[in-house]
C-alpha cells in the first residue's frame, strides 16, 4: 500500500505527522536524502527490537529494500533544491584533494571543484590542476549510498567514488543509474576494506540508524579504511532522540529507527576513534523539517596519534 508523496523539497526532506496522541507513540517520517541503518519492531509483532544485536540491521534492510524505487525517484534531483548540501560536498571534496596533494598520495586532475555535470553543479573551487596530473583520484567511499545519487555527485566533483549499502535493491538502483561506477552490498558495522586504503569516507544521513552506542565502533571502522589524513564527512538531524519510521517515501507497514544527534556529541566519538576535528556546519531547518541540519568534517590521525 502506498501514500502521495510529499510534493515540496521541505516535505520531502521530512514529513511528519503524529499517528497517535502520545509523545511517546511511534512519529510517522518520509525522511529526505540517504538516511540508512537502524531499526525496531513493536513488542509481540515478530520483529526484532531496535538496537538490540544485529536485528536492527535486519529490519532497516527489509525497509530500504521495500522503498528502494520510490526513494530513488523522489531524491533524484534533491541536491539542485538543496545549497547547503551542494556546498558541504563542494568543501569536502577540496579537502580531499588538497589533502591528497599535500601528502603526495593523489592529485587533482579533471574539472574543478564544483564544476562537475551533478545536479546543482556550479562555479568551479580552487585550480583546475595540481602538480603531477597523472596520478589517479583520490579514492573515497559513500558509505550508506542508497541509489548512488551523492556517489555519483562525488564523481563529478573529481573523486573517485564508490558506494556500499546495506540494501540489495538500493545497490540494484545504484548500479541502474550510474553503471559506470561500483556500488557493493555491506555493513557499516563490518566493513570490508583493506586498512589504509581511503583518502575518504561519507556517510551522508547514514549513520542516523546505528544506535548512538555502536558510533564508536562505526566510527573505528572509518578510521581503520582510511589513510592518515584521509577526510570523513557526516551529515545528520540534530538532536537527541529515537524516532521510530512507520511509513515513508510513500509506503506504509515500515518498521525502522532514526536517531536525531547531538553534534557535541558525534565530535566526542570521533575524537575518540582517532579523528582531529575539522569544521561543523549546522543549519537552520528550512520549511517543514522538524529539526536542525549539521555536517562535520573530521581527518583521520595517524595511529600513533589518535588518542
Amino acid at each position: 500500500m502506498t501514500n502521495p508523496l510529499p510534493r515540496s523539497a521541505a516535505e520531502r526532506e521530512e514529513h511528519v505527522l503524529e499517528r497517535s496522541g502520545s509523545e511517546a507513540e511511534v512519529r510517522v517520517a518520509a525522511e529526505g536524502a540517504e538516511r540508512k541503518e537502524g531499526a525496531g519492531g513493536e513488542e509481540g509483532d515478530g520483529r526484532p527490537d531496535a538496537g538490540t544485536g544485529a536485528g536492527y540491521l535486519q529490519v532497516t534492510r527489509a525497509a530500504y529494500d521495500t522503498v528502494a524505487a520510490s526513494y530513488a525517484d523522489l531524491l533524484a534531483d534533491d541536491l539542485a533544491q538543496q545549497p547547503f548540501d551542494r556546498a558541504a560536498l563542494a568543501l569536502y571534496a577540496e579537502l580531499v584533494h588538497s589533502t591528497g596533494a599535500d601528502t603526495g598520495t593523489c592529485t587533482r586532475t579533471g574539472p574543478r571543484i564544483g564544476s562537475g555535470t551533478g545536479p546543482g553543479a556550479g562555479p568551479g573551487i580552487g585550480s583546475s590542476t595540481a602538480a603531477g596530473d597523472d596520478a589517479a583520484p583520490p579514492r573515497v567511499a559513500d558509505i550508506g549510498c542508497g541509489p548512488g545519487r551523492i556517489t555519483a555527485h562525488l564523481a563529478a566533483l573529481g573523486l573517485d567514488a564508490s558506494g556500499i549499502d546495506l540494501s540489495p535493491a538500493m545497490i540494484d538502483e545504484a548500479r541502474r543509474r550510474h553503471p559506470e561506477l561500483t556500488f557493493t552490498v555491506g555493513s557499516m558495522t563490518d566493513l570490508d576494506l583493506p586498512p589504509g586504503e581511503l583518502d575518504g569516507i561519507v556517510a551522508w544521513y547514514s549513520v542516523i540508524h546505528i544506535p548512538p552506542a555502536e558510533h564508536r565502533a562505526v566510527y573505528a571502522g572509518f578510521h581503520r579504511a582510511l589513510k592518515p589524513a584521509g577526510q570523513l564527512l557526516l551529515a545528520f538531524h540534530v538532536g537527541d532522540e529515537r524516532r521510530v519510521i512507520t511509513d515513508a517515501y510513500g509506503h506504509t507497514g515500515l518498521r525502522y529507527d532514526a536517531y536525531r544527534l547531538r553534534p557535541d556529541r558525534v565530535e566526542q566519538d570521533l575524537a575518540a576513534t582517532g579523528f582531529a576535528h575539522v569544521a561543523r556546519l549546522t543549519r537552520a531547518p528550512i520549511g517543514r523539517e522538524g529539526s536542525a541540519q549539521a555536517y562535520v568534517l573530521a581527518r583521520a590521525l595517524p595511529a600513533a596519534l589518535d588518542h
